[in-house]
C-alpha cells in the first residue's frame, strides 16, 4: 500500500522531467475515495505542487501523470 510520505520521497527523488505514473487504484489508497471525487483530485493536486510536480489526469489510461518540474 502506498502513503502519502513514500510518494512524497518519489516524487522529490525524481530528476526534472521525470513522470510517476499513479495508478486510479493507488490513487485511491493515497487520496480516498479516489477517482472521480473532486475532494481527492483536489489533494492531489495540492500535493504534487508541494513536491514541485505537474499533475495530469490520463482518463483514458486510468492514472494521473506525476511530472517533477525542471529546475533552471
Amino acid at each position: 500500500m502506498l502513503i502519502p510520505a513514500i510518494l512524497k520521497s518519489y516524487l522529490l527523488d525524481m530528476p526534472g522531467g521525470h513522470i510517476f505514473d499513479l495508478t486510479y487504484p493507488l490513487f485511491a489508497d493515497v487520496f480516498p475515495p479516489g477517482e472521480p471525487d473532486a475532494a481527492a483530485r483536489e489533494q492531489l493536486c495540492a500535493f504534487a505542487e508541494e513536491c514541485g510536480c505537474d499533475a495530469v489526469n490520463n482518463q483514458a489510461e486510468g492514472r494521473w501523470e506525476l511530472t517533477r518540474r525542471r529546475v533552471g
